[in-house]
């Protein structure tokens, strides 16, 4: 079964490698490390910056291009390990920060997926900043929170956001420089990653497969 996870986590950290250095980044290597403990069975982090010494906690890397001063850095990891059929590679929690300075003390926003979790949705974002409307709401609220402890739902388990989607957020809104020719790697690389989440929510809902298949059927 190990073998299997490996190869699969070795394939899926090359293409994020690639979705990295061939849009918004230069000499990224992501890594990945078998976790030395874990309670749902073998896990692998992957990260920039990983190894036998550093197995959990990857680098964050400059978003940038050429030898210019970057203006934004990113904080990358994902726990993978297989699926409970042992079968299929998945993500059991996932993290994506964007931060204005390598020492991660100033965040824009993240991106975090936690499988199962109960308190909040699974897949969600959180903004770091002030909002007029959230200050309002809180005048009247007796737990006041700021605006980066709301968890802003982005997908669910099965439709969050891929790292192909924070690249195109980055170039579009002009807070880090893209390669040229990063939309046809982007759109590769989202195409993958959707057409993975759509086979495995049919393997986990035949029965819509079937009424879609009768229904198709039914036209002829």
């Amino acid at each position: 079964m190990t073998s299997d996870l490996s190869r699969q986590v070795y394939k899926f950290a090359k293409e994020l490698q690639a979705a990295l250095n061939g849009t918004v980044c230069q000499h990224v290597r992501i890594a990945a490390v078998l976790r030395p403990r874990s309670v749902v069975g073998p896990v692998f982090t992957l990260g920039n910056g990983l190894s036998a010494a550093n197995p959990t906690q990857p680098i964050a890397f400059p978003l940038r291009i050429d030898n210019k001063k970057p203006r934004a850095w990113m904080n990358l990891s994902y726990q993978v390990r297989l699926d409970d059929e042992d079968d299929f590679l998945t993500v059991h929690s996932s993290y994506c920060g964007i931060f204005t300075d390598e020492a991660l003390e100033t965040c824009l926003l993240h991106w975090d997926y936690e499988r199962e979790k109960d308190r909040y949705t699974s897949a969600h974002v959180q903004v770091y900043g002030t909002s007029p409307a959230l200050e309002a709401l809180n005048r009247n609220n007796d737990q006041k929170r700021s605006l980066d402890k709301l968890h802003i739902p982005v997908g669910g388990k099965r439709f969050r956001p891929c790292v192909e989607d924070v690249i195109e957020f980055l170039i579009t809104e002009r807070l880090a420089d893209g390669r040229e020719g990063w939309e046809k790697r982007v759109e590769e690389g989202r195409n993958r990653y959707r057409r993975g989440q759509l086979l495995a929510t049919m393997r986990r809902n035949p029965d819509v497969v079937k009424e879609y298949l009768e229904s198709l059927d039914a036209e002829e």
